[in-house]
């Protein structure tokens, strides 16, 4: 089970904010540059320090200066660009980018932290991520907040519509533990009071409608999942056992060269198989 620790995260920080302009604005990035030599050094520490008590107190100072950082007018501008071991990513509106990184524990798992930081006109407000992944029943289905997080280095971000309503769906990767990897398709919304909330039914998989979705291999695998822009379709590996006795087995699951993928129809995302074997008349997918 996944070590759980309570760090003290704002659930939001507001604070003035400068209008933002056509022209890139740099004010107060020098301010802001000394927090990231800070940064910097807490982010290596939590990857490559040499026991687990180390990483953790690394990462309680790096949420701590991240914070500080984030409070400093005119920050979303900041690029962070020296904090290798932290994923940065925003949407195609700007409206918001998010900052994610792993604390990898003693027991070869990883617990997982992460910000999303509001791009608002006059202000700006962050909510800290909760990595709850251990406790979330029936993951594939929940819609979860960011005190109930399914823990995520994100790598990617696609918006799109659903019943009229922007989302943003996420593609992480989480190191599950010695044995296993995981790769996931999540999304994320705000509701009417603008709070974050993750997971939306809108992933059609063979007749099963699901929140998220998550594939769980053997941790020497590689398995490539990607949004393609010109297709506008998320493709996957076909992850499989090689062995049918294996099969709910998932620490041997390995690609079998197949891609399927999903297809943004009426904003469901629908999954079809074999990306390239029939690409004029795809296939939809049907669980066996």
């Amino acid at each position: 089970m996944r070590l759980f620790i309570s760090l003290l995260f704002s659930i939001s920080v507001t604070a003035s904010f400068a209008k933002i302009k056509a022209v890139k604005d740099t004010t107060n990035f020098d301010s802001i540059r000394n927090y990231e030599y800070e940064l910097e050094g807490l982010s290596n520490n939590i990857i490559n320090g040499e026991d687990q008590a180390t990483r953790i107190t690394s990462t309680y100072y790096f949420i701590q200066t991240l914070k500080k950082a984030l409070r400093i007018n005119n920050s979303f501008n900041y690029p962070f660009s020296t904090l290798k071991t932290v994923s940065i990513i925003k949407p195609e509106d700007n409206k918001f980018r998010i900052f994610t990184w792993n604390l990898p524990l003693d027991s070869s798992k990883y617990l997982y932290f992460g910000v999303i930081q509001m791009n608002v006109k006059d202000t700006f407000q962050i909510f800290g991520l909760y990595d709850s992944s251990n406790f979330v029943t029936n993951p594939s289905y929940a819609i979860l907040d960011n005190r109930h997080w399914m823990g995520a280095l994100y790598y990617q971000i696609h918006t799109f519509k659903h019943k009229k309503k922007t989302q943003y769906m996420l593609l992480g990767w989480d190191g599950e533990d010695a044995k296993l990897n995981k790769k996931l398709i999540d999304v994320l919304w705000f509701d009417n009071a603008g709070q974050p909330k993750f997971g939306a039914p809108v992933f059609d998989n063979g007749g099963d409608i699901q929140s998220r979705m998550i594939f769980t291999f053997a941790d020497e695998a590689v398995m490539s999942l990607r949004y393609e822009k010109d297709e506008n379709s998320v493709v996957f590996s076909n992850m499989v056992p090689p062995n049918p006795l294996q099969k709910g087995m998932f620490q041997y699951y390995l690609p079998d060269g197949t891609y399927d993928f999903f297809k943004l129809q009426k904003g469901f995302w629908v999954r079809y198989e074999y990306l390239f074997k029939d690409a004029k008349d795809p296939r939809l997918y049907r669980k066996e």
